[in-house]
């Protein structure tokens, strides 16, 4: 059975000192408390992003994670590529520090956000400078035994450079390195209007990972302090793995299909992570013991 394991983002509703996503209600768990939440529902490993773990040193951060007896799977943050030539070698010695740091806290996978979208810019301009940048970090993470992996993303101001898993596929090629690879987020295929499935085996040759999430529309009347609005104005809101639009049983049988064999990692986006994230384990503890079952 493949080892589950959940990203901090998950629970960014409910912290109280760091946030990303503007909320309505104040937070109540610290980030220690979240390490301990995801530790009592047996997680077998969990994502950090670089903006809630800033302030720590790698020894801090090891020892915190250490001490619940939760490994650091992959580390998470963001660097801007698509900027000018002129200031593309700053962003790229950035992106190197973070992979540093990633090194320094033990963990073999770090996941890159890129870019910003510019709307004065023409993208194939944009892309050409992500590549550029994604090739120079890669060549960095190879020294340090590090896989530089990026998803199709559902993060507005990036969506249009990778919103797609063809752009995926086609940045991935480009930047031709076996030290980057893909990330496939199942759910995020419904903000740009893709069949997961479809999506899933246009990234294919160069998956190294998988995020489960799950949405659905938001209905008429209805409202929500957490919500994404798709490429085509549909607006969706999340929900547990099993409830959503996405058929996350025939994503993890396809992904059977495809031999993968690597992490799965939950992501909820939603307003209740202390109900839906044990849920969601379940959901996907119960699939993997049918699996067993079959074989």
């Amino acid at each position: 059975m493949q080892k589950i394991t959940i990203v901090d983002f998950s629970s960014a509703w409910v912290m109280k000192d760091v946030f990303q996503i503007a909320r309505a209600k104040p937070g109540w768990m610290s980030r220690e408390d979240v390490l301990k939440f995801y530790r009592e529902q047996k997680a077998e490993g969990v994502e950090l992003m670089h903006d809630y773990w800033h302030d720590c040193s790698p020894k801090l951060l090891k020892s915190l994670t250490d001490d619940v007896g939760l490994p650091v799977t992959c580390y998470v943050f963001f660097t801007d590529f698509a900027v000018s030539k002129t200031d593309l070698k700053a962003k790229i010695d950035q992106g190197k520090d973070l992979l540093d740091r990633t090194a320094a806290i033990g963990t073999p996978r770090a996941m890159i956000v890129p870019a910003v979208y510019k709307t004065d810019t023409p993208a194939i301009d944009q892309t050409a400078r992500v590549v550029e940048g994604l090739r120079a970090c890669a060549e960095h993470a190879q020294t340090l035994g590090i896989t530089l992996m990026a998803e199709n993303i559902d993060y507005p101001p990036i969506r249009p450079l990778m919103g797609r898993g063809s752009q995926c596929r086609d940045i991935c090629a480009a930047v031709d390195s076996p030290a980057f690879r893909l990330i496939y987020d199942a759910g995020c295929s419904l903000a740009v209007n893709e069949d997961p499935i479809e999506t899933l085996h246009v990234m294919a040759p160069y998956l190294a990972h998988v995020h489960l999430k799950n949405s659905r529309l938001m209905k008429l009347g209805e409202t929500r302090d957490r919500f994404l609005n798709s490429d085509s104005s549909q607006t969706y809101v999340s929900t547990p793995l099993s409830e959503g639009i996405v058929d996350i049983g025939r994503v993890l049988a396809e992904l059977d299909k495809l031999s993968y064999t690597g992490l799965l990692l939950l992501e909820y986006q939603g307003e209740d992570p202390l109900k839906v994230l044990p849920q969601d384990l379940e959901f996907l503890r119960s699939f993997g013991e049918q699996k067993l079952k079959r074989a």
